[in-house]
């Protein structure tokens, strides 16, 4: 009896040292809030017909290292999700997509990074007044933004992955 506690703690003690140190999925912890960039104001096209508005949208992505162990090598890859639509067309919104990626590099215990993504331009217009499609297309056309999915590297293993809203995750990533 004696001689199997001790082969078992001895296996214990091996697979303890032998742990390598990355991190787990649950020590990192993402959170994101979109923000507007800077809106052109109205431009009227050349006939006076139609108003136009463009916003640009990034997302503010805040990483939190929520062990007591230093992380290094980590890198940020994500994908902004968003919808155009078609001035004139009866036809639905368009789904879109924007990646990139972000290198962080260490964090430390307990510490937390903000990083911004690139940003996203999103189109309004609409037809002035007394100005209408005789086929009954759309006449108030406006891009929206869908929702952010991170994915979080560290030395090219993923590491931790979130997406606001979560339902984004049943997408393609690519």
């Amino acid at each position: 009896m004696k001689a199997i506690l001790t082969t078992l703690c001895s296996i214990a003690a091996i697979n303890f040292i032998g742990t390598d140190l990355r991190a787990e999925i649950s020590d990192v912890e993402i959170h994101c809030i979109p923000k507007k960039m800077d809106a052109s104001g109205n431009q009227n096209s050349p006939s006076g017909s139609i108003m136009r508005a463009k916003e640009r949208w990034s997302y503010d992505v805040t990483i939190e290292n929520k062990t007591f162990k230093d992380l290094s090598g980590l890198e940020m890859k994500y994908v902004i999700f968003f919808k155009h639509e078609k001035l004139g067309a009866r036809d639905a919104a368009t789904p879109r997509r924007q990646s990139g990626s972000v290198t962080i590099g260490s964090l430390k215990s307990h510490e937390k990074k903000s990083v911004t993504t690139n940003s996203v331009e999103l189109d309004n217009a609409h037809l002035a007044s007394n100005y209408y499609y005789s086929d009954g297309g759309r006449q108030k056309a406006q891009d929206t933004l869908g929702g952010l999915w991170v994915r979080v590297y560290q030395n090219g293993q993923q590491l931790a992955e979130y997406a606001n809203p979560s339902t984004l995750m049943k997408e393609h990533w690519q």
